[in-house]
């Protein structure tokens, strides 16, 4: 689990702040969920990342693999960001801001 949140941190490290592209479902969900941009992108940015999880969806027919990234942003909240690594953009998908209850239900599934 270690190597894969430093594997994902590196690749993140590897973009720019202008190759981050919000898919227009997430620019919606940042607005129904009160949640800045800039928290987003800063938060992507950060070193705060504590759990990855590799998931395979269908987009347009094809094929994606997509990586659910949870950020500690604070003592009570954490942030799950949806993303799709490309060549020379990072697609964020979907992003949700959770609380504690959340958090302890996210540590049981990491000790499986």
């Amino acid at each position: 689990m270690r190597e894969l949140v430093e594997r994902v941190l590196k690749e993140i490290g590897g973009y720019s702040s202008k190759q981050i592209e919000i898919r227009p479902y997430c620019k919606r969900r940042l607005a129904e969920r009160n949640i800045e941009e800039t928290l987003l992108i800063t938060t992507l940015f950060s070193k705060s990342l504590y759990y990855v999880k590799e998931q395979m969806k269908t987009f347009l027919g094809k094929p994606e693999k997509r990586y659910k990234l949870i950020f500690r942003i604070s003592s009570k909240y954490s942030l799950i960001i949806v993303v799709v690594f490309h060549q020379k953009v990072l697609k964020v998908i979907n992003v949700i801001k959770t609380s504690k209850g959340v958090e302890k239900q996210w540590q049981k599934e990491i000790l499986k």
